[in-house]
């Protein structure tokens, strides 16, 4: 009789769980742009990616974060971007080079992402996401490689 009343709870559990699952709202994603959608998020990102890269590259906080949103300025201030230098000197090395990936683009978003080449990995990602609502600030900031991820 036990075992009947613990796989019941179990089922049980598994029905409620799904159920839930069902309720969530849909998760949203983001999809490549091509050819004219593409250009269009060009036109307002392109510049403000480059003033991010040019500025981390001559580690200068002024450039780096001058199309920044008020909340990423407080995010990613003057302490936080010499601690991100300290961290991409240590684990990447020297900075070499930059390429434009591709261009995402949801409901509320766009992101630029970029393939950065530094003298210890060449795997870098780095995503630039910009506020898809005038005046299109930069909104949100990540890096991601295989050196970055190691302890």
């Amino acid at each position: 009789m036990k075992i009947s009343i613990v796989r019941l709870f179990s089922i049980l559990i598994l029905i409620l769980a799904a159920g839930c699952s069902t309720v969530r709202s849909p998760i949203i994603e983001p999809v490549v742009l091509e050819s004219n959608e593409r250009n269009s998020v060009l036109a307002y990102a392109q510049a403000p990616g480059e003033n991010l890269l040019n500025g981390l590259i001559a580690r200068d906080y002024a450039q780096f974060s001058q199309d920044f949103s008020d909340t990423m300025k407080q995010g990613m201030n003057q302490q936080a971007f010499d601690g991100l230098l300290v961290m991409l000197d240590t684990k990447l090395g020297k900075y070499q080079s930059f390429d434009l990936v591709t261009v995402l683009k949801d409901e509320n978003y766009s992101t630029l992402v970029y393939q950065l080449n530094y003298e210890k990995d060449n795997q870098v990602s780095m995503r630039v996401v910009f506020d898809n609502k005038e005046p299109h600030q930069v909104s949100g900031l990540w890096f991601d490689s295989p050196e970055l991820r190691k302890d």
